[in-house]
């Protein structure tokens, strides 16, 4: 079984923490957990994630922008967007800078591990 790297990025350190213990298991390995799209950028390098897990709505670079910025420099990552909002429009625009998942926050117990599962298939 191959363990899958993942950074995690949220603004609210607490989420981060609850993020980290529910994806506290085999097959999963954290390589960062960081509060901004600046630092995700700044983390790429140096943790080599295989999927970063991303919120969508942060201070600064939010996580729109900084999906992009990954897909450009590093398009062999995969993004997960995270969010509370589950509209159509955040999801086709999620979509369109070529985010490979969307997670409503107020499901992620049930839908996040889905959605890493798919993303190794």
């Amino acid at each position: 079984m191959r363990t899958l790297r993942l950074l995690l990025v949220d603004d609210c350190l607490e989420f981060r923490r609850l993020l980290a213990r529910l994806l506290r298991r085999p097959g999963y390995q954290i390589v960062g957990s960081v509060a901004s799209g600046e630092e995700a950028l700044a983390a790429l390098a140096g943790s080599a994630p295989d999927v970063v897990i991303l919120d969508l709505a942060m201070a600064g670079l939010g996580g729109l922008e900084t999906a992009k910025r990954i897909r450009r420099e590093h398009a062999g990552i995969k993004i997960v967007i995270l969010s509370l909002h589950s509209t159509p429009e955040y999801r086709a625009a999620a979509a369109a800078v070529g985010v490979h998942a969307y997670v409503c926050k107020a499901n992620l117990v049930p839908e996040l591990p889905v959605a890493l599962a798919e993303l190794c298939a």
